[in-house]
């Protein structure tokens, strides 16, 4: 059995589909780092002009190195430190690990299920989320964005990763994600995509509740 999750709203608690439940790594960057929060917001996250990418899109589908990005957009927010601070500082931000899943990962693995991640993100931060947090030693892969060259919210990220892994149509692959829209495409790629809350979603999943016996 496969077995795939979303990293932020699940793996991570931190950034939530549910706006209630967020809680944004960026909180105190003004005290931290002289940076105006509302104004790195709009110019990294928003759009910069009608019809034109954010800066963090055109990173997370692979367009853009990180850093660059960044390097041209911090020195309007009121920064005055080095790039590779500010990405260590985003990302030990954005870590809150959700222990109830990563303990369910575990047994799953133990169980002989292989684990999966499929996610949203740019190539420096799927770096980080591998080695500096260990998700390799929990994961059999990762799947992200940056790598297969579109967003997650496009149906061509799901058929290359069942490319990548010859999953067979009857398959059916189980998914736990936190967006409503992405848990739909996943379900048109064949996968059986659940909405997720928390971790007793993995729990009472059908497929998978008399695992934990």
């Amino acid at each position: 059995m496969k077995v795939f999750f979303d990293v932020d709203g699940v793996l991570i608690d931190g950034w939530h589909a549910d706006f209630a439940r967020r809680k944004p790594w960026d909180v105190t960057i003004e005290a931290d780092l002289g940076v105006d929060r509302d104004a790195f917001q709009l110019l990294f996250f928003g759009n910069p002009a009608k019809g034109a990418a954010s800066p963090m899109f055109e990173c997370v589908t692979g367009r853009r190195d990180l850093k660059e990005a960044l390097a041209a957009v911090l020195p309007q927010t009121g920064y005055k430190g080095g790039v590779d601070d500010f990405v260590r500082y985003w990302f030990e931000k954005d870590s809150n690990i959700n222990p109830e899943v990563f303990d369910l990962v575990r047994k799953l693995r133990e169980r002989g299920a292989q684990t999966f991640v499929a996610t949203g993100q740019e190539h420096h931060r799927a770096a980080y989320l591998w080695n500096e947090l260990h998700f390799a030693n929990h994961f059999d892969r990762l799947f992200y964005s940056a790598e297969i060259g579109v967003p997650k919210k496009d149906p061509r990220f799901f058929e290359a990763i069942n490319r990548a892994l010859e999953i067979d149509p009857e398959e059916r692959p189980l998914f736990f994600d936190d967006q409503p829209e992405i848990v739909e495409l996943a379900s048109r790629a064949g996968w059986d995509a659940a909405i997720f809350t928390s971790a007793r979603n993995i729990q009472k999943h059908p497929r998978l509740r008399d695992l934990w016996v």
